[in-house]
């Protein structure tokens, strides 16, 4: 500390006076006694330009659409009841649920292991592969990966060509339920991991040595200790990827050639192809309230198993 001390030139201590002088005649004391809430302003900001977004969104929704004259300032619920009496946005609606329901489910289950090595391996190079691999994808963008899936799993792509030369028939892998779960699946994954990784790094590993030496082989500690212990994790991940997934446009649009669409892609349509802007808001208030009200439901069911999320 003195070799820094020596190392310093009176400039920087002009430097460090100044800065000191600031903060005594410059910046009220108050500001220092609530920097915590000072901190919150932008998130508050950020949030409230999304609840103006918001509202506006609801505002059109109970306006009424006209071919000719586009929007007409004449309250209705006939949008909302469309909704409901429109088959095809039902199925759209139903697909997105299911879909996102099995990416949830696929990325949590290959998600753990993942995590779980990152944080146990004794293998710094492992580790540091595993963080790359983890890391890398968010350096290239969501419409990258998904032609990247459609190189892979199109009609000459690698998986085709593989199977054509051991004899077996070209597979229809692409515009499909099929490439838009694994698509989907592969961009989740990192979003899963990051949050089941630090659950598994809250718990000690004596636990799991502890239940070895009472006579549990390493199946019966991660099934009785390990996930026991992730479940905040494990919530946290299932929350972000359902949530997300059920939003998604980009990865239905590009894998399932349109003929998969998500509520997202159908929001799209409605509001810029057809121009009912009425109707396509309803629909993104529908998505909106549904997906917040299953994430309310979750976190009261599990608050009521006495799961705290620190």
């Amino acid at each position: 500390m003195r070799n820094i001390t020596r190392q310093l030139t009176i400039a920087q201590w002009k430097i460090f006076d100044g800065l000191k002088w600031v903060k005594t005649h410059l910046i009220p004391a108050w500001v220092f006694t609530h920097i915590g809430y000072i901190l919150l302003v932008p998130a508050v900001i950020i949030v409230g330009f999304l609840v103006i977004g918001m509202m506006n969104i609801f505002w059109y929704s109970i306006l009424t659409y006209s071919p000719e004259q586009f929007i007409i300032h004449k309250f209705t619920l006939h949008n909302y009841v469309q909704f409901f009496q429109n088959p095809f946005h039902l199925k759209v609606f139903w697909r997105t649920f299911y879909i996102s329901v099995l990416v949830t489910i696929f990325a949590v289950v290959f998600g753990f292991p993942y995590a779980y090595i990152v944080v146990r391996t004794r293998s710094n190079l492992l580790q540091k592969l595993l963080l790359i691999g983890l890391f890398l994808p968010f350096f290239t963008g969501e419409i990258v990966r998904a032609y990247g899936w459609l190189i892979i799993l199109g009609k000459h792509g690698l998986v085709n060509a593989l199977l054509g030369a051991v004899g077996i028939a070209e597979l229809r892998l692409i515009y499909n339920e099929f490439a838009v779960i694994i698509g989907l699946s592969q961009i989740m994954l990192p979003f899963a991991v990051l949050m089941l990784a630090p659950a598994i790094t809250t718990i000690s590993h004596d636990m799991e040595l502890a239940a070895e030496n009472l006579g549990a082989n390493k199946l019966n500690t991660l099934l009785h200790v390990v996930i026991p212990l992730s479940r905040p994790g494990l919530v946290a991940a299932s929350i972000v990827v359902f949530t997300l997934s059920m939003t998604e446009y980009a990865i239905p649009g590009l894998l399932g050639g349109r003929l998969v669409n998500f509520s997202a892609n159908a929001i799209h349509d409605t509001m810029f192809h057809v121009g009912d802007y009425p109707f396509g808001s309803a629909l993104s208030v529908i998505l909106v309230v549904v997906v917040s009200a299953l994430v309310f439901v979750i976190f009261k069911g599990i608050s009521r198993k006495s799961l705290t999320l620190h």
